[in-house]
């Protein structure tokens, strides 16, 4: 692996276990036994490796949905793939790289997230679409309304005056959110893989 290609994963994992805040080149460059001057010749700065780190796994993440969709058997079997996905990465990123990341970084972050909200609800779309041409989801459905919906309930799980933390398991709310909002849009056909998943 090419040096470029090592720092940047040293410094995602680090970024996402301590926030970006609490890591310094330097602590890259002692986690990959390299000069700090490697990393800056590399990174002209945190603000540029920053950017790459997030563009690197937004690209990975496009290529794994991509791979998880046309591998699954269906619609369902995807959604609940990526829920699993989601629900390992709750676990390893820590929720201080998200207020780090918007605090440090606004404007990369509003594009980001503007990017982001963009691809979840097309999406959404090519989901819903893809699971009425199934029959697994029911045919009545609005797809936009739908979409809205689902990406409402999910922008919950951070409203914390409604699941504080020391109160609530995110990832417990995250599930419950997705199983019961499939199990709603299903087909009869639907609610029986759902169940088949889930036994």
């Amino acid at each position: 692996m090419e040096v470029h290609d090592r720092i940047i994963q040293e410094a995602t994992t680090q970024f996402f276990k301590y926030g970006i805040r609490n890591v310094t080149m330097d602590d890259i460059a002692a986690s990959l036994g390299i000069s700090k001057r490697t990393v800056y010749e590399t990174f002209k700065d945190k603000g540029a490796l920053v950017e790459t780190c997030m563009r690197t796994l937004t690209a990975h993440q496009d290529k794994k949905t991509a791979l998880v969709i046309s591998e699954s058997e269906n619609v369902i079997e995807a959604i609940f793939v990526f829920m699993r996905e989601a629900i390992k990465a709750m676990k390893v990123v820590n929720p201080v790289f998200f207020k780090d990341f918007e605090k440090l970084y606004p404007a990369l972050w509003k594009k980001m997230e503007k990017d982001s909200i963009e691809k979840k609800y097309t999406l959404s779309a090519k989901l819903l679409n893809k699971g009425i041409e199934e029959g697994l989801f029911r045919k009545d459905l609005n797809v936009e309304i739908v979409s809205k919906l689902f990406h409402e309930q999910i922008g919950l799980l951070v409203d914390e005056s409604i699941f504080p933390r020391d109160k609530y398991d995110f990832t417990e709310v995250f599930q419950n959110i997705i199983i019961n909002f499939t199990r709603g849009i299903s087909t009869q056909k639907g609610s029986e893989f759902i169940s088949r998943i889930l036994d």
